[in-house]
């Protein structure tokens, strides 16, 4: 409901009866009255316009329309240049969120500004709402917030819930207000309960403060701060802490020894992480990651389920890109990385920590704190048919326990690419590295240690491809891409047998001698849609790879050892044929034992229904020989009747052992939803309940 300060237009009357008093400057409209200006229109059964001072006074079934939102109620005062007045037993309803706000007196104070006495909020449609909000005073802004005084949720007519004041949103975009809130019950915690409140600071930061009570453990004060610069520079920061009603782990309970076999005796825990993006000046750019935690038993005990504590948080890595560390690591990882990339190099800094938070007396955990990176992207020599490139490095280890030190690193490679026909490529290369490693306090008082390794590669590869005339949906086309390659590295240290590795895993493969055939298969596929629109899109991928080891079938024979040259075949294969489908899967086959020795396969998978709802499925499935065996799956449908149900499992198959089970049902109406989640975590069982008032508290960041 815009401002007419500055607009000119004259409003537009029309009636059944229209009179004009000229004495008086009255217009006297009777029967279907409309006054219209823009998109603005006020309608009533009787009404008499004041043309000197603009004002109107309106009865019967009055109607006023800006825009989306309407006013309605009996009798009225509308001031026509200003905006303002008042009505009798209103009723204003604002379309962006479905609200719903009515009161004895409504008065029109000032530009989309409104206050109403003995008032009553809700998002339900019909004359006796689910639910309801009262008060003995609101005021409220279309696209702000409103403020009530003496505030009472009902359910129905019944008063459940009183506060002298309350915050809510009038819009569905980010706005200060309460969010809904969490209840929950454990053994663990017992009764737990928390109510977030969101508060935009500015357009570009707002943050939500977390209030958690559980009558087990104490007061939780959780707090998330946001900033958005720019697409480029953003950033999220979450800080949780707690002052522990149980100051000390008591290791004989098999209820507490089942969470960690370590002790705890802090009783201020907290957790924080954050995921940091920030551009810089000279084309740098920073990406900061977080993570840390008073004690190995925190995230387990009040964040181990998905319902519970991640969901109602935000989801870093979604946001991010970047992982975070699982509930049951037993590290978490901090790093700052600055980074500048230009089109023929790549300079980058690193430096990382990784906390134990068992807290080892002895902790031999590397921590490469100072690391840098410069590399010359594959550039033509001047006048030759050779390509350059340059890999340098450097990192300072540290250790709490052990040795600690520098390492340098330089690789300078040529390459002759060139290709035989249209068809095949041919690229052979060679490249030379020296490693440099110096320990801080050597017992041998070796100064330098350092390695050099030489190595010759060469890659004949080619590309095929088919364009195929196929109809599916709006595939109008299909091109299949087929790409073999064959790869051979021969690599071998200088001195080998001087070389003592301490840190890097590559420096203790040793020499290579390796054969790898692979071949890759591409599927794209050309769009039409019904309005002619062309796009493109990969449907899938489908990848073979064998590696044969030439040392290991040359080697003199061993009654005790079998030859076996062959490298375990890898499959990779992704499909993606529609959106809303994304399978990921990746195998590993022993030829001589003759079994898979790895394996890992995700599945996503939702369903439009009606509703604007979803069905979802999840499934990711590990699988390692001498490792890990998991299995993790999530599933919710929905049911008829607004009902849906779901559960998720985090299962370590190997030993048999659930790490958690959920299971929810949940009920969502046109205005209000309740979620019951029953939850097991290791040996901590909860029961939780999730309220939604739609419309009030629903923040989109």
């Amino acid at each position: 409901m815009g401002s007419l300060a500055d607009d000119e237009t004259p409003w537009q009357i029309t009636a059944k009866s229209l009179s004009f008093i000229e004495k008086e400057g009255l217009y006297v409209a009777k029967g279907e009255v409309i006054f219209t200006k823009g998109d603005k229109t006020l309608s009533a059964g009787e009404a008499v316009y004041d043309k000197k001072t603009g004002l109107v006074e309106a009865s019967g079934n009055i109607r006023f329309e800006s825009g989306e939102d309407t006013l309605t109620g009996e009798r009225g005062i509308f001031n026509l240049k200003d905006q303002t007045g008042n009505i009798t037993k209103g009723r204003l309803f604002i379309k962006q969120n479905n609200f719903y706000i009515s009161g004895e007196i409504m008065e029109k104070v000032g530009e989309d500004s409104y206050l109403i006495r003995n008032c009553r909020i809700t998002t339900c449609d019909g004359p006796s709402p689910v639910w309801s909000i009262t008060g003995s005073e609101v005021r409220v802004t279309v696209e702000g917030y409103g403020r009530i005084r003496n505030a009472a949720f009902r359910i129905h007519e019944i008063p459940f819930l009183y506060t002298p004041f309350m915050i809510f949103p009038a819009k569905t975009k980010r706005q200060t207000g309460l969010l809904p809130p969490r209840l929950a019950y454990s053994d663990r915690n017992g009764f737990d309960m928390e109510i977030p409140f969101f508060w935009a600071i500015s357009n570009q930061t707002d943050a939500t403060f977390y209030e958690r009570v559980m009558s087990h453990r104490g007061f939780m004060q959780g707090l998330e701060y946001r900033y958005v610069a720019d697409n480029e520079s953003k950033g999220t920061f979450l800080f949780d802490i707690l002052s522990d009603r149980i100051e000390k782990k008591d290791l004989s309970n098999p209820d507490q020894a089942e969470i960690s076999p370590f002790e705890r005796t802090d009783d201020t825990r907290f957790w924080f992480r954050s995921r940091t993006d920030q551009q810089m000046p000279a084309g740098i750019r920073a990406r900061l990651d977080t993570d840390v935690v008073s004690d190995q038993d925190y995230l387990k005990e009040f964040y181990g389920g998905r319902l519970f504590g991640f969901e109602s948080r935000p989801d870093l890595v979604g946001q991010s890109g970047r992982p975070i560390e699982e509930v049951n690591s037993p590290l978490r990882r901090s790093a700052l990385r600055l980074s500048r990339d230009q089109q023929d190099y790549s300079l980058q800094a690193l430096s990382s920590y990784h906390q134990r938070p068992e807290g080892f007396v002895n902790d031999e955990t590397p921590q490469p704190l100072a690391g840098f990176e410069f590399a010359v992207l594959p550039r033509p020599l001047p006048e030759l048919p050779l390509t350059f490139s340059l890999d340098t490095n450097y990192d300072y280890v540290w250790r709490d326990f052990g040795q600690r030190g520098h390492t340098i690193s330089a690789t300078p490679e040529l390459s002759y690419p060139t290709w035989f026909g249209p068809y095949l490529e041919f690229e052979p290369s060679v490249s030379f590295t020296r490693d440099m490693q110096r320990l801080d306090d050597n017992p041998q008082n070796i100064d330098w240690q350092s390695r050099d390794a030489y190595k010759f590669q060469t890659r004949l590869s080619s590309v095929v491809e088919r364009i195929f005339d196929f109809e599916w949906r709006q595939v109008k086309m299909l091109k299949h891409k087929l790409s073999p390659s064959l790869l051979y590295e021969y690599r071998i240290h200088k001195d080998e047998d001087k070389y003592r590795p301490w840190f890097e895993s590559v420096d203790a493969e040793g020499k290579i001698n390796r054969l790898t055939f692979s071949i890759d298969n591409l599927i794209d596929v050309k769009k039409e849609d019904d309005k002619g629109n062309i796009s493109y899109a990969q449907w899938g991928t489908l990848g073979f790879s064998q590696g044969y080891s030439i040392d290991e079938a040359n080697r003199d024979e061993e009654p005790w050892r079998r030859k076996m040259p062959f490298e375990p075949l890898v499959g990779l294969l992704t499909y993606m044929p529609f959106q809303g489908l994304d399978i990921d899967a990746e195998a590993h086959w022993d030829h001589y034992e003759d079994a898979i020795s790895f394996a890992d396969i995700s599945l996503e998978l939702s369903v439009d229904r009606s509703g604007k709802r979803k069905d979802s499925y999840e499934l990711d499935y590990t699988y390692e020989k001498d490792g890990d065996k998991s299995l993790n799956f999530l599933f919710n449908v929905n049911l008829l009747h607004g009902f849906s149900a779901g559960s998720s499992l985090q299962r370590e198959t190997g030993l048999g052992h659930d790490i958690e089970k959920s299971y929810w049902i949940e009920y969502l109406s046109q205005c209000w939803g309740i979620r019951l989640i029953m939850e097991k975590i290791d040996e901590g069982s909860s029961i939780m309940v999730r309220f939604r008032l739609i419309g009030l508290g629903d923040i989109e960041g």
